[in-house]
């Protein structure tokens, strides 16, 4: 998932938009020590209680209680903040505020999502739960907030405990309003003329775990990254592809080395020019991410294209949302042919994340392995076509193509899902090599060296 955030580009927008669409705000929750709670559905009376009488609202407070909230009251009175959540019950479900954002939270989802006793293994952070054999209509005996904790005991006398922050990152509600680690830069060509460049030296990369983390923040911020000072063989170029993880193999075989000799039936393997395109249309998951390292080239031409797809499409989001809807809906179908494969992969051009802010997540923009257009009826064909000529527009404005002439030693890494790459004809021997590594595991790999 990431934050639509569009860097400047011509017109209008300015190198301002590259934060988010929506700004992600945080409110601060005043200082309280009282609770309020509600009987369930048909409320018979509203009581305002501290956490720990809301676990027996008919109960009096007992002696450490009463200590407590009086503690805090003078906490109070000195101007000491106190963390209180508000709370209501209902029928089938816990309403909760917390910093801001307004949790709903129903009750076979908090039984399901139990992290306490023997709901969940914490040796294999697997669920112990049988989802399906959770009564439709639970409902908790006892509800209290204390301590940053929401506690509640279930008609089996289960007791579920889960940390405020845990649930606000962990439900649709709270997920909006998580700042998340790493912000993508969605970008032009002005944006990355003001942006230092995405690299770092093989040597430092291969020993250094701080420096593959800095690799994997750039290809993630920006959808590409260079590694440079190579040694110019096949063996540093697959040094540098399995520093990440390892490599996803292809009916091209693991790793492939192509010039323009047509050795396979697909226009990479010619001196002709390529458009702004992503790989492995045809395969039902493309992969994640493509490595590049051009081991020579004695001639002319050749250089090589990047486009920010995600830029192009939150600007078809913000100028024609219906043509961004349809493209975002309609899945098509794409393929590669030869005597001896016949691969399909069928999605949609643009994929967003589900959830409520929308966020891109794929885009699968070739034209030359799109295959016939047989899934969109009649009646929408042509307002596909309008939708897929604007975005093409977007990707083919000069301000948004980033060209390099990659030179031997520089490895080249992009975000497939991300980022378009394409190059310009050229003359002579041009040898590229390269290989394909799973999204899945790349991600994995930030996620471990906590850059995401």
């Amino acid at each position: 998932m990431h934050l639509r955030s569009l860097a400047s580009f011509p017109g209008r927008l300015s190198q301002s938009l590259s934060v988010s669409r929506k700004h992600l705000t945080t409110q601060s929750t005043h200082a309280r020590n009282v609770q309020t709670f509600t009987k369930l559905h048909k409320i018979k009376r509203v009581q305002f209680l501290t956490p720990a009488q809301s676990a027996h609202p008919s109960s009096s407070l007992s002696t450490s209680t009463r200590a407590k909230s009086s503690s805090r009251i003078e906490e109070k009175a000195r101007g000491v903040p106190v963390s209180v959540t508000k709370f209501l019950q209902h029928e089938d479900h816990l309403q909760l505020e917390y910093k801001g954002a307004k949790l709903k939270l129903n009750y076979v989802w908090l039984r399901d999502h139990c992290r306490t006793g023997d709901s969940f293994n914490h040796q294999t952070q697997q669920r112990m739960v049988d989802s399906a054999l959770i009564d439709p209509n639970i409902q908790p005996l006892n509800v209290a907030i204390d301590d940053g904790t929401l506690n509640i005991t279930w008609p089996d006398g289960h007791q579920s405990e889960y940390h405020l922050e845990w649930l606000l990152s962990n439900t649709y509600e709270g997920k909006q309003h998580i700042q998340r680690t790493l912000e993508p830069l969605l970008w032009d060509v002005e944006t990355l003329s003001a942006s230092p460049s995405p690299s770092v030296s093989y040597q430092d990369y291969l020993a250094d775990d701080g420096q593959l983390a800095n690799l994997l923040h750039n290809l993630l911020k920006y959808g590409f990254a260079f590694v440079e000072d190579a040694p110019v063989t096949v063996e540093a170029t697959l040094a540098a592809a399995e520093r990440i993880c390892q490599i996803r193999e292809t009916f091209y075989g693991r790793f492939w080395c192509f010039t323009s000799d047509l050795e396979r039936q697909d226009t990479a393997y010619t001196a002709e020019s390529l458009g702004a395109h992503t790989d492995n249309t045809y395969l039902n998951e493309p992969s994640g991410v493509q490595v590049f390292h051009k081991m020579e080239h004695v001639g002319e031409g050749g250089d090589t294209l990047l486009v920010d797809g995600f830029h192009a499409a939150e600007r078809l989001r913000r100028d024609d949302p219906e043509g961004f809807d349809i493209l975002s809906s309609v899945s098509v179908p794409h393929h590669y042919l030869e005597p001896a494969v016949h691969t399909t992969g069928v999605g949609p051009v643009l994929e967003v994340e589900p959830g409520a802010t929308k966020d891109l997540k794929l885009i699968r923009y070739n034209i030359h392995d799109r295959a016939c257009l047989d899934t969109v009826p009649m009646e929408d064909v042509g307002r596909w076509y309008a939708a897929l000529r604007n975005l093409t527009r977007y990707i083919r404005d000069p301000a948004s193509e980033y060209w390099v002439k990659l030179k031997p030693g520089q490895i080249l890494l992009t975000y497939n899902w991300r980022v378009l790459h394409g190059r310009s004809a050229f003359t002579g021997r041009r040898r590229v090599a390269g290989c394909y590594l799973p999204r899945d595991d790349v991600i994995s790999r930030a996620r471990v060296l906590k850059v995401i």
